[in-house]
């Protein structure tokens, strides 16, 4: 699809410290959307933003989502009764934006939908950030900053790890953490340090390391 390559060249080409999140260089992956209407989606990553962000594209729109992967159908009736009447004050407070549930375990989704026959790449960039501006007022309704937190040092580690076995080096890797992931330069380096001798430790002793794939911060 014609907008599907527009849409992604929009999220690829950039610099970091851009002012526009736009601007910043995304990784994306472009998959086929299953469905009776022939869709596209780009899955847009960067690592200073903690979810992926999914750009559906159709023949007339475009659909920005962003889904933290937080089941919500365990929680307790009554609290859970009003983390909806949460979601739904949300979709009031932000224009365009709009917040819902999806899959068998609710999880709280946020969505903006942009017309492809008006659509400009200023008017993406306001949905985008405004579609990162409403995941942060998810997190915080959600009470799980500190737990994101943990995800994003955790996944920057799970980095760290997989570069320094593929003998990438400590410079290289410090430069990422620092320009691309927005680390500061001490936390950086603590973060190389500690990997560093988690890997020495595994050598020593004869196991192996390996990634855990994160699935989202669990609510509660």
């Amino acid at each position: 699809m014609q907008w599907t390559d527009i849409i992604e060249t929009w999220l690829r080409e950039g610099e970091e410290g851009a002012e526009h999140i736009l601007d910043y260089p995304w990784d994306t992956e472009v998959k086929p959307v299953e469905g009776p209407v022939p869709r596209e989606a780009i899955i847009a990553t960067h690592p200073k933003i903690p979810f992926n962000i999914e750009v559906v594209v159709s023949k007339h729109f475009t659909n920005l989502v962003i889904n933290p992967l937080i089941p919500t159908d365990a929680i307790d009736a009554e609290e859970r009764m009003r983390l909806y009447k949460k979601l739904l004050h949300l979709n009031t407070e932000l224009n365009l934006m709009k917040s819902g549930l999806v899959g068998y375990d609710d999880q709280p989704v946020i969505q903006v939908d942009l017309d492809l026959q008006s659509l400009s790449k200023h008017e993406f960039d306001d949905a985008l950030t405004l579609l990162i501006v409403g995941s942060q007022n998810l997190i915080n309704m959600l009470g799980l900053e500190e737990k994101v937190q943990e995800f994003m040092l955790e996944r920057f580690r799970q980095f760290v790890a997989i570069k320094l076995s593929e003998g990438e080096s400590n410079d290289d890797i410090m430069d990422f953490l620092v320009n691309r992931g927005g680390l500061d330069s001490d936390i950086a380096e603590q973060l190389i340090d500690q990997v560093t001798k988690v890997l020495d430790s595994s050598k020593d002793t004869g196991e192996e390391t390996s990634g855990r794939k994160y699935e989202g911060p669990m609510y509660g």
